[in-house]
């Protein structure tokens, strides 16, 4: 078949490709008419009534009528609806009643529960089709002759709430799939890959899914490094020689499609294991909805989702926090300039902050990069450790080893081959006696409070973390030196991903007091 006539095919009006294209002819008009059918559906809402929906989606001016209305909001601002909606109540956020929860932080009973309704679920399957599909329209249907292997997170049964499931939003959406692509492309069988467990769950994925034509993989990058050790180190005896790599076990392997963090710490791991050959794909999603992906193999940005159920707005990131910053849509956002995303749902989130920086390349179309996150926190693994949980776990261990941290910063330590790990840079005011087993109680305690921590570092994407114990004054050195090139930062940063305060604090431990005494 031409190129021309399958792109035809696969880009006409019927399917998810092609409804997106026709949304990016006019992707502000598509917004604006995306936001009326949301404020439609929800005016009868407990939240629509309290914001006057109905008045509002009669506006000429939608987006400014709504801002103006609709205050940006944040997860305290919705947990109060989200444990009613959890508890069974309908037409609370969103009409009807929701059943199914993305775990966005944290663990069941304490986390950030994002509910995630059927409308949702039907929007997001459809929208995280095309990627595949534009893919098929650039470099061949070929993969598509054989199987794909998609590795969804867990979902499990809430416990505090019979008939409520929750989990991982792309387990949520595993289950949503028509059961006749499942049958026909999927390569294990549903229930394996919504299995809970995970080291009994990907034993049985490579034991399934080796012998199988597996042309496409879809799935978290965090976890690929495990899953590949295990496919090649259980590959036939009988094979002439040990595979080295994972095309020797799926030589028609094109394309692996990766969401849920960011590909670009993964992207040297993962080349190592499938060589140039594989061509690796990115989308952008969260719990919060499917907002972009990479329409072509070269790309460096995203294209926006325009039509995903998903409304966007943008806060440029020098105004967040501001009483009233300027709320910009693609109508009027401008290239190069960094802005925290919120979004407005048809799961019901209104004007809500995913905390994530996202800067536009293009406007026509709308493309984009991810390039940070607004609060403080270590999320490029996946791993979702916010600062205060980084503070618990420091007072929980220091209660058990009688330990007292004046100062702290974690970041990433240097990559060691496939591994991750966290570095603790501490500072005490009286050190444990035992300094292992105060960062494994650390370690425990955030196994023990933030799924996503523990399913990175059960099966050992992520490392026990490396504590390193700062002098005395390390920080208070590091502080008045920072102070002097960085004006606004007057104490030290709990948590980040660059490692320019790590750098800077190991400077500072280094100076001795006859060279620069403390202040």
């Amino acid at each position: 078949m031409s190129g021309t006539v399958l792109d035809r095919i696969i880009g006409s009006s019927f399917t998810p490709l092609g409804r997106l294209r026709r949304a990016l002819r006019r992707p502000a008009e598509t917004q604006v008419r995306l936001l009326r059918r949301l404020l439609q559906r929800a005016e009868r809402t407990a939240w629509g009534r309290a914001h006057d929906f109905a008045r509002l989606r009669e506006h000429d001016d939608l987006p400014a009528a709504f801002q103006d209305r609709q205050p940006l909001t944040g997860y305290e601002d919705i947990r109060s609806h989200v444990d009613r909606t959890r508890g069974g109540e309908p037409d609370v956020l969103w009409p009807g009643r929701t059943r199914h929860f993305g775990i966005s932080s944290g663990t069941v009973s304490e986390g950030h529960l994002i509910p995630v309704s059927p409308a949702m679920l039907r929007a997001m399957v459809r929208s995280s089709l095309a990627p595949g599909l534009e893919y098929a329209s650039r470099r061949g249907p070929g993969y598509l002759g054989g199987k794909i292997l998609s590795i969804p997170g867990g979902v499990s049964e809430d416990p505090e709430r019979p008939g409520v499931w929750v989990g991982e939003v792309s387990g949520l959406m595993a289950g949503a799939v028509p059961a006749l692509l499942t049958r026909h492309f999927q390569a294990v069988p549903r229930q394996m890959m919504l299995m809970e467990e995970w080291d009994a769950k990907l034993q049985q994925i490579v034991a399934c899914a080796a012998r199988q034509d597996v042309r496409a993989i879809v799935m978290v990058p965090s976890w690929a490094p495990m899953l590949f050790d295990m496919l090649l180190a259980g590959a036939d005896p009988g094979t002439p020689a040990q595979p080295t790599r994972v095309r020797d076990v799926w030589p028609r392997l094109r394309v692996f499609f990766s969401g849920g963090v960011a590909l670009r710490s993964y992207r040297p791991i993962l080349e190592r294991y499938l060589g140039r050959e594989v061509d690796l794909i990115e989308s952008y999603s969260a719990s919060e909805g499917f907002f972009a992906f990479q329409d072509y193999v070269q790309a460096t940005d995203l294209l926006l989702h325009v039509d995903s159920g998903v409304f966007y707005e943008f806060v440029r990131l020098d105004e967040l926090g501001h009483d009233r910053p300027r709320r910009y849509t693609v109508a009027d956002a401008e290239p190069g300039v960094d802005y925290a995303l919120f979004v407005s749902t048809c799961s019901g989130l209104w004007a809500y902050g995913v905390q994530d920086v996202v800067r536009f390349t293009s406007m026509h179309p709308p493309r984009l990069q991810v390039v940070g996150r607004t609060g403080a926190i270590l999320d490029d693994y996946g791993e979702a450790l916010y600062a205060d949980e980084v503070e618990l776990a420091l007072a929980h261990a220091a209660n058990l080893t009688g330990a007292r941290c004046l100062h702290h910063h974690v970041t990433y330590a240097p990559v060691n081959g496939t591994v991750i790990r966290h570095e603790w840079l501490l500072e005490f005011e009286a050190p444990p006696a035992d300094l292992a087993a105060f960062t494994a109680a650390c370690d425990r305690y955030l196994r023990d409070h933030n799924r996503h921590y523990r399913i990175r570092r059960d099966p050992g994407v992520l490392a026990a973390p490396a504590p390193t114990v700062l002098p005395r004054g390390t920080c208070l050195r590091y502080l008045r030196r920072a102070r002097r090139r960085l004006s606004t930062q007057m104490k030290l940063l709990p948590v980040s991903a660059g490692c320019e305060v790590a750098l800077g604090l190991r400077e500072a431990a280094r100076a001795t007091d006859d060279q620069e005494p403390l202040p």
